[in-house]
C-alpha cells in the first residue's frame, strides 16, 4: 500500500481504561463473583457519600485490610504497565 501523495495517518496511543478494583479482585480470585456483587449491593443501599468499593469488602469480611492494601499497591502496578 502506498502512502504517496497522501498524508500518514496519526496513530494516537489508545489511554489504558483503569480497571474497577472488584474486576480486579474477582480476577486474582480474591473475591468470588457473588461476593463482588454483594458488596456492590451494600454500596447503592447506602446514602450520602458511599463508602469505596474495598473498605466495604473489609467490613464485610470478604478480605483483609492487608490484601486491600497489598491489592491496591498491585493493581496500580499492573495498570502502570
Amino acid at each position: 500500500m502506498s502512502f504517496q501523495g497522501r498524508r500518514l495517518p496519526i496513530l494516537v496511543p489508545m489511554a489504558k481504561k483503569k480497571m474497577k478494583l472488584a474486576t480486579w479482585l474477582v480476577s486474582k480470585k480474591l473475591l468470588t463473583v457473588e461476593q463482588a456483587q454483594k458488596v456492590m449491593e451494600a454500596q447503592e443501599g447506602q446514602k450520602g457519600i458511599r463508602d469505596r468499593f474495598g473498605r466495604i469488602a473489609v467490613k464485610m469480611g470478604y478480605i483483609s485490610e492487608a490484601q486491600l492494601n497489598k491489592a491496591v499497591m498491585a493493581k496500580d502496578r499492573d495498570e502502570a504497565l
